[in-house]
């Protein structure tokens, strides 16, 4: 297996690359914001070697890679695992989909992993079990998985999926190429620590991507997916009054409140919401108005989120339906 390794070698390798040959390994890149299928990592060239940090986050997040590959073209994946101490292995899983891929049997994909027309799936089979080892440069230690090459079957763009069959949250570095350059996202050095320290309910881990509620899971984890066509949206409104207190209108289309089903089995299009301060939950909400009688000087952010009758989340292509107001604004425009 080839591991010459993530990180550190980008900073050994500012040290020496006036002094002697290039030293050169993965190119480092972080998940700043959230991947989804709207927005993958383009893998700048599938030939190099680039080493993802990201993150699954929050629960039933699925995370996407987009790479061009010609026609016979072999392109090694494969995964690593932070190794936090006193924490489980974690263990994601990747999907691999694209024109010509041809299997005996279509994979199960999550929620929000919808196939192009004319597309093929598979499984990334990366092993048993992954290899303890330690990165010597960055004194870090991974779980790694077995390399995998993917042979184009066509010259096409392909994208990798990548989530948690539990819908557990995690980190992990996605590995894809070879050819070993050096470069990579010098931000990203800056946080390398970072993933190897447990991800939390209610911490969003991304800089560049909001996440209304903070951890929008962190009461449950549960999810309900609904298809896009007819899903409920809501747009949450923020009216500061000329008295004390404020009136919140949660304003949905194809969503019924049902605050006398709260707990009781799940139907589409129904249930009630959960109102969020600054990421932590302060309310649920069972109708579309709900009264305020005051909010903290220094809050800044309040969201919704939509929830079924037995608390699970709901979700389109998984996104979780919900909105967000900065509370600034709202008391700047009245």
């Amino acid at each position: 297996m080839t591991r010459t390794v993530f990180l550190f070698i980008f900073c050994f390798s500012l040290l020496w690359g006036g002094l002697t040959s290039p030293v050169v390994a993965h190119q480092p890149f972080c998940e700043f914001a959230d991947l989804t299928a709207d927005a993958p990592w383009p893998v700048p060239d599938a030939r190099i070697s680039y080493a993802y940090f990201g993150n699954v986050y929050p629960a039933g997040d699925v995370d996407f890679f987009r790479f061009e590959a010609e026609m016979g073209q072999s392109v090694l994946i494969s995964l690593s695992i932070p190794a936090i101490e006193d924490i489980e292995v974690y263990t994601p899983v990747l999907a691999l989909f694209g024109p010509g891929i041809a299997t005996d049997a279509a994979p199960a994909l999550p929620a929000g992993v919808n196939l192009p027309a004319g597309s093929g799936a598979m499984l990334v089979d990366l092993g048993e079990e992954p290899v303890y080892w330690f990165e010597p440069f960055g004194r870090k230690y991974y779980w790694n998985w077995e390399d995998r090459f993917f042979v184009a079957p066509e010259s096409a763009a392909y994208t990798v999926a990548l989530w948690h069959p539990r819908d557990e949250i995690g980190r992990y570095s996605f590995v894809i190429g070879q050819r070993e350059v050096f470069g990579g996202q010098a931000d990203c050095f800056a946080t390398y620590d970072a993933y190897w320290t447990p991800l939390a309910p209610g911490q969003n881990p991304y800089r560049d991507t909001v996440i209304p509620g903070g951890a929008m899971t962190q009461d449950h984890s549960r999810m309900f997916p609904l298809p896009a066509e007819g899903a409920p949206t809501v747009a949450l409104q923020l009216f500061p009054l000329d008295a004390d207190g404020y009136f919140l209108r949660l304003k949905t289309r194809n969503f019924t409140f049902r605050p006398q089903a709260v707990g009781k089995a799940p139907a589409p299009r129904e249930g009630h919401a959960h109102l969020y301060l600054d990421g932590e939950k302060i309310a649920t909400v069972l109708g579309e108005w709900l009264y305020l009688k005051s909010l903290p000087e220094d809050a800044e952010q309040l969201s919704v989120q939509l929830y079924a009758n037995d608390h699970s989340a709901f979700t389109v292509d998984g996104n979780l339906i919900s909105d967000a107001v900065t509370i600034a604004e709202a008391r700047h425009e009245s």
